[in-house]
């Protein structure tokens, strides 16, 4: 694992994203096989690189989501209403599966609970 790459991620996400609504919850984890994220196109770089790009929510709020169609939504809809700042914002598939990644906040919203590695990409 690189830390720098990780702790500039951490920080670019704290200063650009601020506090984002997270989504609501799917109706079940059986309907969800994979989580996706959304963060700084630059990780695709890493990714590629095989070096091991892991998100802190001890660090930064990351909202999870059960598509990839749904993860590019809620990013174009945050932008378009000013919440979270433009940028180049991609889509990363998480390892791991629903039960071990989400979790429902007490107002309903879904987000990551542990740390997690974002494995993959999603071209659009």
């Amino acid at each position: 694992m690189r830390p720098l790459p990780l702790l500039l991620f951490a920080l670019l996400l704290t200063s650009c994203a601020g506090k984002v609504p997270a989504p609501k919850p799917s109706p079940g984890g059986a309907d969800c096989p994979a989580l996706y994220v959304f963060a700084p196109g630059n990780y695709i770089m890493d990714i590629a690189g095989g070096a091991e790009v892991v998100l802190d929510p001890g660090v930064q709020e990351f909202p999870v989501f059960c598509s990839p169609r749904t993860a590019r939504a809620y990013v174009d809809e945050e932008v378009g209403a000013g919440s979270l700042a433009a940028g180049d914002w991609r889509i990363y598939r998480l390892e791991g599966n629903f039960e071990d990644l989400a979790q429902e906040t007490d107002n309903g919203r879904l987000i990551l609970k542990r740390l997690a590695s974002a494995v993959d990409w999603v071209t659009e």
